[in-house]
């Protein structure tokens, strides 16, 4: 058996572990997560739309460990200036504001932006910058062609997400120096 035969018949013995909801959605990730490795040959980024500081994107993130967020979420590009060459660009996930949920009960390092930011979603948007990530351009869904709808955030909202990271980022600094 080779390595990679035991690691997939490893991989598969854990699978078959966990409850049957997480099995459909690992299932479901792979069968995708296949295509991805396929289309990883022929992708061309600068076929794609320029993602510039603000945007909105659909973005599926996959299937993850512990409490990264993962299936499909909007994000915002938080990136400057991002090259349509590059095959990557840098995120902060996007999440909705469940119902019954008040902000103030929020965690900390999450960041109300408002309600109905993403319209069609009809419920407030919350930015978690302390999952910021480079993602593949692979993994946006949309928008992918100049005429898909696209919607941004406004400079204020983003200054927001700034400001945030601003203090996640220190803190965490400040704390591994002492």
């Amino acid at each position: 058996m080779t390595d990679l035969e035991k690691a997939i018949e490893k991989l598969k013995n854990a699978i078959l572990q966990l409850p049957k909801k997480k099995q459909k959605i690992l299932a479901t990730w792979l069968n995708k997560w296949a295509n991805i490795i396929k289309q990883e040959k022929t992708f061309e980024p600068h076929f794609l739309p320029y993602y510039k500081r603000g945007d909105i994107v659909y973005v599926d993130f996959g299937f993850n460990v512990g409490n990264e967020l993962g299936g499909i979420h909007y994000a915002v590009v938080v990136e400057d200036n991002n090259n349509k060459n590059n095959g990557n660009v840098i995120v902060v996930p996007l999440t909705s504001l469940s119902k019954g949920k008040r902000i103030d009960t929020l965690p900390s390092t999450d960041v109300y932006l408002g309600d109905n930011i993403i319209e069609w979603t009809g419920s407030g948007t919350i930015a978690k910058p302390n999952q910021i990530r480079a993602i593949s351009k692979i993994r946006i869904v949309k928008p992918i062609r100049k005429d898909d709808k696209s919607i941004s955030l406004t400079g204020e909202q983003m200054q927001l997400i700034d400001d945030k990271l601003d203090q996640i980022i220190k803190k965490n600094l400040t704390n591994t120096a002492e």
